[in-house]
């Protein structure tokens, strides 16, 4: 008999257990005007409180398999606040069963009317999506285009984030007028105003609402508190000397796995960023768009999936960072360094680098006035050489901005390269720093000699005019190459980025690497623009075979390679160079290009 009770006490304990955990949703097709429901959110702390939610109707239809309910939103908070950004996710119960989350709003609204996302089209989506490894389509690539910059510091890499809107970021939106996804407040703690600055707009257009100031909440409360459907989520884009997180709220929570947002974060699908805990500091009350300011407490999993209906985290899961570590020496001479980590992605990433590049100089040098930054960015990856970068900036405006876009240049062209199986272990970017403006132009050039035998020495004066108007010259000794045959040869002098491009129009533009390993190669192979180079070339035909040059080929292979029958490979090009110097860095941007002959004789 007590064996019997014993064990009929387990079932019954089992069983509520069970009911405890498990939820019951509200079906859609049930969904009614005038039902009314509660829903939970967090206001202030880690607190989970209620309001009152009364339905209006249905908006069937907004995207392909995707509704929306829409409901009118009560309560002493509500009122006061109305629709907040941060409360995407809030979960919404009738009956005591789970209908959906709180995740649109209208702009503008003078009342507290919501759209939510039924809960199951919140599940589902992430059901018919599963982690699948694949690769991109290779590419051409434009070397060039990693100095591609402008003075305002904006991207011009091609960057997935070129021209995108609301409206392209959320295409369901366009057919409900100033309905949209509640804004995700992107709490910036460690970050200086004028860093985030050339980002803000991009930040904007992609319903992310930076507020500054929301560091790390320490109290052991907020640490202690559960992670449940009602509490405040973070997903953790930048760790480290800066801390930059999107915050919302779970909407449910099934053993491991947490659903939250009831919108899309990014859209970027298939993700892996981490999620931590987070308590609320307050809410802003605004005419336009009040705003949850939060701050991470622990962490306490990842963001496996970002899509339509909302995000999907995995508790207990760490995310793969990237370490990215400044070294700035300021104009004074002082060193200083910062450490941060980033999300793995091919669309944030470099955004980020960028950022918290951009981030470390404005917290240490001036943001007005002429500047000049010299920036070398050394990528580790694994199983691969390690990549390396140098970009030279000097501006009056926006030069920190620049820089921190030249750091990120090369971590964007490696990760949307369309290689797979890319590890980036780690990013060094160091920075120096001259409060001034330094460039110079070439200006003209001499050469000691008219002809020359192979083998002999040319002297080479260069003229460079500097920022202040004075003229300095140098003068370098350029061997002429043994058994170059008698005729007419050019010496070109010009900066590094000048020969660069100059090289992708005589090779077509067209440069598509074989492998992750030849596009290291290339970029470290890059010329830098703060030095001259000296080439000697002639005007004669050549070749390219898969994106490497061949110098001297003899006319019969040529012809074969220039042949109708052989296309695809080998690109032909109307110059040989014979040898190439490097002279010496500069403290300045060099700019500037120059052609001489000298005749050689037999």
């Amino acid at each position: 008999m007590r064996k019997t009770c014993l064990f009929l006490g387990l079932l019954f304990l089992s069983s509520t257990v069970a009911v405890a955990q498990g939820v019951e949703f509200f079906p859609l097709s049930s969904v009614k005007p005038g039902l009314k429901g509660v829903g939970k959110t967090v206001f202030q702390g880690t607190q989970i409180e209620t309001f009152n939610v009364e339905i209006l109707g249905v908006l069937e239809k907004i995207g392909p398999g995707q509704n929306l309910i829409l409901a009118k939103l009560s309560g002493d908070k509500l009122d006061q606040y109305g629709v907040f950004a941060g409360m995407s996710g809030s979960p919404v119960y009738i009956d005591g069963k789970l209908l959906g989350a709180v995740s649109y709003a209208f702009s503008f609204a003078t009342a507290p009317i919501a759209g939510i996302t039924p809960i199951g089209e919140m599940v589902n989506v992430f059901k018919e999506h599963t982690p699948t490894s694949f690769k991109l389509a290779q590419k051409t690539m434009d070397l060039s285009s990693l100095y591609r910059v402008d003075s305002l510091g904006l991207f011009r890499l091609g960057s997935p984030f070129a021209g995108i809107d609301a409206g392209s970021a959320f295409p369901a939106l366009a057919r409900f007028g100033s309905l949209r996804p509640i804004e995700t407040p992107l709490g910036l703690a460690g970050a200086a105003p004028a860093a985030v600055s050339p980002f803000a707009g991009l930040f904007n257009a992609i319903g992310l609402s930076p507020v500054f100031g929301a560091g790390a909440a320490a109290s052991d409360e907020a640490k202690d508190a559960p992670l449940e459907a009602g509490s405040t989520v973070a997903v953790q884009l930048v760790r480290g000397d800066m801390d930059v997180s999107a915050s919302g709220t779970v909407t449910y929570v099934n053993g491991s796995q947490v659903y939250a947002f009831g919108h899309p974060f990014l859209s970027v699908g298939n993700t892996d960023m981490p999620m931590s805990k987070a308590a609320v500091l307050g809410v802003i009350p605004n005419l336009m768009n009040s705003q949850k300011i939060s701050a991470t407490t622990v962490p306490v999993g990842s963001i496996k999936q970002d899509r339509a209906t909302g995000i999907l985290g995995v508790k207990g899961s760490d995310a793969k960072l990237i370490p990215v570590n400044v070294n700035l020496t300021t104009g004074p001479g002082e060193r200083r360094s910062f450490h941060y980590q980033v999300v793995t992605d091919s669309l944030l990433s470099p955004l980020l680098v960028a950022l918290t590049v951009e981030n470390s100089i404005t917290s240490v040098e001036r943001t007005i006035g002429g500047q000049t930054l010299q920036v070398k960015c050394h990528i580790a990856l694994k199983g691969h050489p390690e990549v390396n970068f140098e970009n030279s900036i000097s501006d009056r405006t926006g030069s920190s901005g620049i820089a921190g876009i030249a750091a990120a240049a090369p971590v964007n062209f490696i990760l949307t390269s369309g290689f797979d199986n890319i590890d980036m272990e780690r990013v060094d970017v160091d920075v120096s720093a001259s409060e001034s403006t330094r460039e110079a132009i070439l200006e003209k050039v001499w050469q000691d000699e008219t002809e020359a035998r192979p083998g002999d020495e040319v002297g080479i004066t260069v003229f460079m005019r500097n920022s202040n108007g004075d003229i300095s010259s140098a003068k370098y000794p350029v061997k002429i190459p043994e058994g170059l045959t008698p005729g007419p040869l050019k010496i070109l002098i010009g900066d590094g980025l000048t020969l660069s491009k100059t090289d992708a129009q005589a090779e077509g533009g067209e440069f598509i690497p074989r492998d992750l390993n030849q596009l290291i190669r290339a970029i470290n192979n890059l010329k830098k623009n703060d030095r001259l180079y000296i080439r000697l070339f002639r005007d004669q035909e050549e070749a390219v075979l898969g994106g490497e040059g061949l110098a001297g080929l003899p006319p019969s292979i040529l012809a074969l390679y220039s042949s109708k029958k052989t296309t695809g490979d080998v690109q032909p090009i109307k110059q040989a160079v014979f040898v190439e110097h490097e002279l010496p860095a500069t403290d300045a941007v060099v700019s500037g290009r120059k052609i001489i002959q000298i005749n050689i004789k037999g």
